[in-house]
This record gives structure tokens, C-alpha cells and sequence, in this order.
């Protein structure tokens, strides 16, 4: 029976590992890699770390487990996700079903933490003051020789304490690294998997230091950062070596990523776009008419920021509480000034997506299913390939991809109706209403990398062939691929396919029928965990 360890390395791209790898930086990924099979892994669409993560452990589409994306909208609202949210059984579910000893460290989405055969440390999105693992108080014994468990980072990025947050990487690599190394000696386990959040983190915020074609790079600036952006990589690398020893020479090791990584230079407020064409109205009434001349002329959370910024006070910003920046955001235009009985379309999420205001689904929806949506869709997609730089006069829209072509099943009705590529995804969308009274602005936060839709795969151990190139491998084959190889059959409702290719038996694939899904219902965290989640979410840049 083959054990199997996978690591992941969140927002880990080979535009970045493979050179340092080669140049001897990053010295056990590049053994993997010479000994085992690699490739470009494809995430989803969009490839954004929370429907990854449960389509990488469920093997199936986000329209069949139910995660879109950090939040579910509802007409302007959102609820956030959490492990309740996944309709559908996970790898570590399924292994623990069979009999299988699993432990799982840090992975997304896996809040409030799922009984197992054996435990979870609940990853990003886990309040910190949470009962974050299975079973409870399993990290008690540690916190004397290892510290508190970290959840998240502990600093946010902002421009001049790059050696503080850096430093805070650092040391949440080096803890995670710590635990993972400890907890695989004292618990038996078949399947073990530790992920490293830092990485996906750290390119956000540093992305232009070590990329010179970035709009913002700065020379001098590169030659101190970028070091310490590779020193964050080397570190995982350490941990990867360490646990792969540690792991043994009869264990298969996966180490792969949820998303890739490149350059961010624009932010869209698709919202004032979709206003713009008439698929969006604001409400009649006088003070959303004031707001909406307002930021018109230029008073937005953009400008007041940059004031802030200019006047040298944004440090102290962070020292006012989140529920008066709340209260002072809420005075500029936004979802709250929307008229919904003559909205037809809307935006939210910060990868373009877009959602049809639809009768049944939305809260106050006015579209008709069938041909009064498919229209409105369609009117949509025309007006989104007008959408022009307003520098450059060059088309900001790549693709419009209908939400039926990239989901199925019983939740595919809860993703967006259309997806958005801006740019290569050198752009993004602003997450909620708008930031800035222009189309097309600067990112307010000062976020200089985002993600890209294909990650990394690197496969090693007696379970996988060496010397191959993996072409065509998807996020949504590991957990079929797993399971074959830990000797399982595959549940025939997985979208994914075993990766056969880079096996190293030709044994073949077995199938069983799934067992029909119970669906689990939402469990809402507390309002404290909430607010402290969303903050987080916010402080990343991924609801503005």
C-alpha cells in the first residue's frame, strides 16, 4: 500500500521555481524534479485559491462541491465560505472511509475542521481564535516547544516595512515547516499533506521586485528584495527536503500548487463599467445622486486613500477600528445606492466575474430564466468587448466565458454567469462595487502580483515514473490519481481523470459507484469569527 505525502506550495508557479531551481537555489524541488515527473497543473476558472483547494480535494468541478470563490454573492450581499460550504465528500473523507490514516496541515477551506481518521489543522479561512482541528486540543502538547500554531500572517504589506513582512513570512514558513515535521513523527498516517500559505502572500505584495518588465520595478529596489523574496522560496524548499526525508523512501510525494503567479498592473471597477451600458442602475432618490456626482468628480476610497498616503498618515489608518473605516467607506457610493428592480447585471469577486441579477436566485431578481437571461448574458459579453485601456486604446477583455461552460452539476447554478479574463489576467476586477471614478485605475492596496491559471505539479516516489513531462494535467485529476495509487477506486461522479501517464504500473483503474451526495448544510461562523475572517480576506487584497 503506498503512502502518500503531497505539499503545497499556494500560488507556486515554475516562472519562478524552475530557474532558482536550476541555479541551485531551491536544491531538493530540483531533485524532485530531476527524479520524478513535473508539469503545468491547471486550476480553475477563475483561479482563485478557495474553489481550488475543494476541487483539488473533491476531484470534481466547483458546480458539483459548490465553492466559487471566497464568498457566495447574493445581490450585492455575500456570505463567506467554509468547509460546510463543499457538498461533497473530500480526499481525507474518502481515505478515512476506507480505513486510511490521514493528516492534513493548514490546506484552505477545511474550517471548521471535519471528523477524519485521524486529524486536520484548518488552514486560511480558520478564525484564530477557533477550534481549528480534529480532534480538539491536538496542537496543546506542541505550543511549549513550538510556539501558538499561526493561522495567517501576522503583518500586512505595506510599502516601506518590506523587512518586517518579510521576516513574518519567514517565521510562518518556519513554524509551519515545524509542526508539519513534528506531527508526521508522532501520529501514524497514510496520507499526509502540509501547505504553506506564505509564498501566495508574499508575490501579492512583492511580485514587482522580481520582475523587471513590471511597470513598477525599481532596480535598486529589486537588488535588496528580490533576495529576500527567493529566501522565502528557499525555505519551503528546506521543509520540502526535510519532510520528504523524514517521509521515507517507500513514500510517493506530490508537491503542487493551487494557482500560479505573474504580474498585476490594473484594477477594473467592472461595476461602473456594467453602470456605464445601462446593465446596472443606481437608485433615484437625491443622496444617491449626490454620491453618485461625488465620485463622479473623484471622491472615492482611492482618492481619500492617496490623500492619506501623500499626507504620510497611512500607517495610522490601520490603527482605527474596522467597524468606523466601515462606516466611513459606506458614504461613498456603493452596492447599497444600486437600484435592483432595474439591475440586469453586476459584478463581484475580484477575477471579473459577473452575475446576471436573476429571478429566483438573486435576492430581488428581475431576470427571467431562459431567453431573457440568455439575452442579457449575450448583452453583456457585447458590451464587455468594447471595454478599452484608457491609456493604450487596447482591448482590456481577453475572453468572456459563460458560466455553463466551466461548471456542472447540482451548485453551478451559485458561480458566475460569465468569467472574465482582463489582460492576460494582468488585470483584475475590483472585488465589490468600485474603488476609483475611473474604469481603469492602480491598485489601491499597491498589490503588484496576482494569478494565474496554471500552477505547478511535480510528482516523485516509487508510485510515479521518472524522466516524464506532464502535458494536460488539471487540479481536478489529483484526487482520482491519488486514490488509484493509495490502491482505492475512483467514485465515477469525479470530473477528474487518473493521471495514468506518469504511473509507474500500468495497473488499471478501478471504479466504483458513488454514493449519493448528502448535501450538508452552511454552517455560519460566529459574527466575531466572521469579521475577523473577512478582515483577513480583506487585508489580502481579495474583497478590496
Amino acid at each position: 500500500m503506498n503512502r502518500i505525502l503531497v505539499v503545497g506550495i499556494d500560488g507556486g508557479t515554475f516562472d519562478l521555481i524552475r530557474p532558482w531551481a536550476e541555479a541551485g537555489h531551491l536544491p531538493h524541488l530540483a531533485r524532485l524534479m530531476d527524479e520524478g515527473a513535473w508539469g503545468l497543473l491547471e486550476s480553475t476558472l477563475p483561479p482563485v485559491t478557495s474553489p481550488a483547494w475543494p476541487t483539488f480535494a473533491t476531484g470534481k468541478n466547483p458546480g458539483q462541491h459548490g465553492v466559487f470563490d471566497f464568498i457566495q454573492p447574493a445581490g450585492g450581499e455575500f456570505d463567506l465560505v467554509n468547509s460546510t460550504s463543499i457538498q461533497s465528500p473530500t480526499l481525507w473523507q474518502i481515505l478515512s472511509n476506507a480505513g486510511r490514516q490521514v493528516g492534513v496541515i493548514n490546506v484552505p477551506v477545511t474550517y471548521p475542521p471535519a471528523a477524519v481518521n485521524g486529524f486536520i489543522v484548518g488552514g486560511m479561512l480558520s478564525p484564530r481564535a477557533g477550534r481549528i482541528t480534529y480532534p480538539d486540543h491536538l496542537l496543546d502538547p506542541y505550543r511549549d516547544e513550538l510556539g501558538p500554531y499561526r493561522v495567517a500572517p501576522a503583518v500586512q504589506h505595506k510599502e516601506g516595512n518590506e523587512d518586517e513582512f518579510i521576516a513574518d513570512l519567514l517565521d510562518l514558513v518556519a513554524q509551519r515547516g515545524k509542526y508539519g515535521l513534528r506531527m508526521m513523527a508522532d501520529h501514524r498516517w497514510d496520507f499526509y499533506m502540509v501547505h504553506f500559505q506564505a509564498t501566495d502572500v508574499l508575490q501579492h505584495a512583492l511580485w514587482k521586485h522580481i520582475d523587471p518588465a513590471h511597470p513598477l520595478y525599481d532596480p535598486q529596489a529589486a537588488a535588496r528584495f528580490a533576495p529576500m523574496v527567493r529566501q522565502v522560496f528557499e525555505r519551503v524548499d528546506d521543509f520540502v527536503g526535510r519532510l520528504v526525508e523524514q517521509a521515507g523512501e517507500d513514500t510517493s510525494v506530490i508537491v503542487m500548487s493551487d494557482h500560479g503567479f505573474g504580474a498585476l498592473h490594473w484594477v477594473v471597477n467592472l461595476n461602473l463599467f456594467l453602470l456605464q451600458a445601462g446593465l446596472l442602475q443606481l437608485k433615484r432618490d437625491p443622496f444617491t445622486r449626490l454620491r453618485a456626482g461625488l465620485f463622479r468628480a473623484g471622491l472615492t476610497p482611492a482618492s481619500v486613500w492617496h490623500w492619506i498616503e501623500r499626507a504620510g498618515l497611512q500607517n495610522y489608518v490601520w490603527l482605527v477600528s474596522k467597524s468606523t473605516r466601515n462606516k466611513v467607506v459606506s458614504k461613498f457610493l456603493s452596492f447599497d445606492d444600486v437600484d435592483w428592480s432595474r439591475t440586469q447585471a453586476y459584478s463581484m469577486g475580484h477575477v471579473g466575474q459577473i452575475y446576471v441579477n436573476l429571478k429566483g436566485r438573486e435576492p430581488q431578481g428581475i431576470v427571467e430564466p431562459g431567453t431573457a437571461y440568455q439575452a442579457v448574458r449575450q448583452r453583456a459579453i457585447e458590451v464587455l468587448r468594447e471595454l478599452r485601456h484608457p491609456e493604450t486604446g487596447q482591448p482590456m477583455v481577453d475572453q468572456v466565458i459563460p458560466g455553463d461552460q466551466v461548471a456542472h452539476g447540482p451548485y453551478a447554478q451559485r458561480g458566475p454567469d460569465l468569467h472574465v479574463v482582463l489582460d492576460g489576467y494582468r488585470a483584475i476586477a475590483f472585488p465589490l462595487f468600485a474603488t476609483d471614478s475611473r474604469l481603469v485605475t492602480r491598485q489601491i492596496r499597491g498589490d503588484s502580483g496576482c494569478h494565474r491559471r496554471h500552477g505547478i505539479l511535480i510528482a516523485c516516489g516509487p508510485a510515479f515514473r521518472g524522466g516524464q513531462t506532464l502535458q494536460g494535467a488539471r487540479i481536478v485529476d489529483l484526487a482520482p490519481t491519488i486514490l488509484h495509487v493509495m490502491g482505492l477506486p475512483v467514485p465515477d461522479d469525479m470530473d477528474g481523470r487518473v493521471l495514468t501517464s506518469i504511473l509507474a504500473t500500468d495497473r488499471p483503474v478501478a471504479y466504483e459507484q458513488a454514493s449519493p451526495a448528502e448535501a450538508s448544510a452552511d454552517s455560519a461562523l460566529s459574527a466575531e469569527d466572521l469579521a475577523e475572517v473577512e478582515e483577513r480576506l480583506r487585508a489580502l487584497g481579495y474583497l478590496g
